[in-house]
C-alpha cells in the first residue's frame, strides 16, 4: 500500500465522541464532529482547539483533531494531536494506530513500529494495527516479519481485504506466485472493487509472464481509481512488453508522480522552463536529462542525434558522471554531468525516456542503427595489449547489476551461477564486473585463466574500449549489456524469466539491438541453469 493510500486508509477510522464534561463542551464537540464529517475542517479545527483549551479536556477531541490533520496532510501536527490524545487517555488504541500511520508517512518507521506495538499491547485483537505493522515491516525490508503480522491480522479477521492484498506483495518477494495470486483473489472476494488488490494481482501476473491477464487486472484497477499512479506505470510496462507502443508510452509517463523519481527534483529543483511536448523548437536550446540507470541512458542515447536532426534545436544532454567521457562523442549534443550546478542556460527540458513516445516509436520504426556508440581507438589498443591471450577468443563477462535497482534480485544471475563458464580454458574470459557484484569474489575466487579488469575500470569510456577488443560479450540485464550492444559487439544477454519490457516475450533477438542474442531463464527465481547450459553449448561453436 502506498503512503497516500495508508493515509486514506487511516482516515477511514471513525472517531466516536465521548460525552464528558459540561453540556456546552459536549455541544461544541458534537458540532466539531459534524463540521469534520461535512469537510468544514477550518470550523472543526477551531472548535476542537477551543475544547482543548478548557479543562478538563477530552481525549477524543484531540484524537479527532489529529485525524483531521492527518487526512489533510498536516502530519507533524497530527502526531502531536495523537500524542496528546494518548496522554489524556493511555488506552486509546486508535490514536496509537493512527499515530503509527502518520509517523510512517513521515518516514519515521521505527517510531511507527513502536506505536503499533503499543496499540497491540492494549488490544491484542486489533487487526488494523497488525496490518499497518506489516506495511512498515515490509518497507523496512523485513518481509518475513511482515508476513507474520499480516497473517495475524487475517487470523483475527479472515475477510480483511487490506491484509490479503498486502500479504500478496510479500509473497511475491519470496517468489511464492500461487500463494500471492490466491491472496489477491481473496482480497477481491472480500472487496471486489478494491484497486490495490487488482494492482497487486496485475503485478503478480506480470511476474509470471501472464501479460494479457495482467493488462486486464491493471485496466480494471484504473477504472476504479483513474489516478492510481503505480497502476498506470506498471500498465505502461505491460503494454510496451506487448508491443502496444502508443498506449504504453502514454501510461509510462505517469512515472514522474512516483516518489522514486523525486531525486531529480532534489538535485535541481523544479525547472521554471517548460517541458518539451514535441512542438517546433528550431533555434532553441533543449535540455535532455538521464532519469534512470546507466543502462537506460545508454539504450535511449540513440535518440539524441535524431533529436538534433529532426528539431533543429541545440541539445544539452545531462548524464551520469561515469558516462560523460563516452557520450561526449555524440557530436550533436553538449554532454554534461547530471550533477552539474548551475546547469547551462536552456529554453525547454525533456526526460530522456520520454523521447520514444514523442517520436511515436513503435514496432515499425525503432531506431536500431548500430553501432551508435564507438570506443576511442588509442584506448582500444591499450586494453587489447593489457588483456593479451592471443590465439584464443576473448569473451567479456558481467554477472550482476546494481542491487539498488528494483528487481535486481531476479535479473542478476550472480557469480556462482556463471562460474561453470569461467572454468573453460579454450577462451580467455575478461571479467568486467564493477560495483557491489565484486563482493562475491570473496566467496568465489576467479579461476587463474580469467583476466579481471573490473577493478581497473574508471568509467564507461574504459569499458567501451575493453569491449571493442573482445570477440563476444556475455552480460546480465544491466548497463554493460546495453553498452556492448550499442557498440555493435556480438552480445549474449542473460535475461530473467519476467524481463524488462524491451526484451518482449520469447524472442531470442531484439529489435533494438541487431547484435544481441537473448538467453531466457526457464523459470523465475535463482535457477539460471538452463541459461548457463545453453551459453556453454554455444561457446563450443565459437
Amino acid at each position: 500500500m502506498s503512503r497516500n493510500q495508508q493515509r486514506k486508509a487511516a482516515a477511514k477510522v471513525q472517531a466516536r465522541p465521548e460525552v464528558t464534561g459540561s453540556a456546552a463542551i459536549d455541544q461544541m464537540f458534537g458540532d466539531a464532529v459534524r463540521h469534520q464529517i461535512a469537510g468544514r475542517n477550518d470550523d472543526a479545527e477551531k472548535l476542537y482547539l477551543s475544547i482543548l483549551a478548557v479543562p478538563p479536556v477530552q481525549a477524543e477531541a484531540s484524537y479527532n483533531l489529529g485525524l483531521m490533520y492527518q487526512t489533510t496532510g498536516r502530519l507533524i501536527e497530527a502526531v502531536a494531536a495523537y500524542q496528546n490524545a494518548v496522554k489524556l487517555r493511555s488506552d486509546h488504541v486508535d490514536a496509537y494506530n493512527n499515530m503509527g500511520t502518520a509517523l510512517q508517512s513521515l518516514n519515521a518507521r521505527d517510531a511507527a513500529i513502536d506505536q503499533y506495538h503499543k496499540a497491540i499491547a492494549i488490544r491484542p485483537e486489533h487487526e488494523t494495527s497488525y496490518c499497518n505493522l506489516g506495511v512498515v515491516l515490509k518497507d523496512e525490508k523485513k518481509a518475513a516479519e511482515a508476513e507474520l503480522a499480516y497473517r495475524r491480522a487475517i487470523t483475527l479477521r479472515p475477510d480483511y481485504d487490506w491484509a490479503h492484498a498486502n500479504i500478496s506483495a510479500v509473497l511475491l518477494e519470496f517468489d511464492r506466485f500461487e500463494e500471492a495470486e490466491e491472496a489477491c483473489r481473496r482480497a477481491l472476494a472480500a472487496n471486489a472493487t478494491m484497486p490495490m488488490a487488482l494492482f497487486n494481482l496485475g503485478t503478480v501476473l506480470k511476474a509470471q509472464n501472464r501479460l494479457e491477464e495482467a493488462e486486464a487486472a491493471l485496466f480494471e484497477a484504473l477504472r476504479l481509481n483513474p489516478n492510481f499512479t503505480e497502476a498506470h506505470f506498471t500498465l505502461g510496462q505491460v503494454l510496451l512488453h506487448r508491443e502496444k507502443y502508443a498506449e504504453g508510452w502514454s501510461h509510462y509517463e505517469w512515472r514522474w508522480r512516483l516518489p522514486q523519481y523525486s531525486w531529480l527534483r532534489n538535485l535541481h529543483g523544479d525547472f521554471i522552463q517548460p517541458r518539451w511536448q514535441g512542438e517546433d523548437i528550431r533555434g532553441k536550446t533543449l535540455l535532455v536529462y538521464a532519469e534512470q540507470g546507466a543502462g537506460d541512458t545508454l539504450q535511449y542515447a540513440r535518440y539524441i542525434p535524431l533529436l538534433a536532426e529532426r528539431t533543429g534545436a541545440r541539445v544539452i544532454f545531462a548524464v551520469h558522471r561515469q558516462l560523460v567521457r563516452l557520450l561526449s562523442q555524440i557530436g550533436e549534443a553538449q554532454v554534461i554531468p547530471l550533477e552539474e550546478s548551475p546547469l547551462p542556460p536552456f529554453d525547454l527540458h525533456c526526460p530522456l525516456l520520454s523521447l520514444p513516445g514523442l517520436f511515436g516509436t513503435d514496432a515499425t520504426n525503432i531506431p536500431a542503427r548500430v553501432p551508435y556508440l564507438a570506443a576511442d581507438p588509442a584506448a582500444v589498443d591499450f586494453w587489447r595489449k593489457r588483456i593479451g591471450g592471443e590465439g584464443k577468443k576473448k569473451v567479456g563477462i558481467v554477472w550482476a547489476g546494481n542491487p539498488e535497482q528494483i528487481g535486481d534480485r531476479l535479473r542478476s544471475p550472480r557469480l556462482a551461477a556463471v562460474m561453470p563458464l569461467l572454468e573453460r580454458e579454450d577462451v580467455t574470459f575478461v571479467a568486467l564486473q564493477v560495483g557491489p557484484g565484486r563482493a562475491e569474489l570473496q566467496h568465489y575466487p576467479l579461476p587463474p585463466q580469467v583476466v579481471d579488469l573490473g577493478f581497473e575500470v574508471a568509467d564507461f569510456f574504459d569499458t567501451a574500449a575493453i569491449m571493442a577488443g573482445l570477440d563476444l560479450m556475455i552480460s546480465s540485464c544491466t548497463a554493460p549489456l546495453h553498452l556492448a550492444s550499442a557498440l555493435g559487439i556480438p552480445t549474449w544477454g542473460m535475461i530473467p524469466f519476467a524481463p524488462h519490457f524491451l526484451w518482449q516475450h520469447e524472442r531470442r533477438d531484439s529489435p533494438w539491438y541487431p547484435a544481441l542474442r537473448l538467453y531466457r531463464q526457464a523459470q523465475p527465481g535463482a535457477d539460471w541453469s538452463n541459461v548457463i547450459t545453453e551459453i556453454d553449448a554455444d561457446l563450443n561453436k565459437l
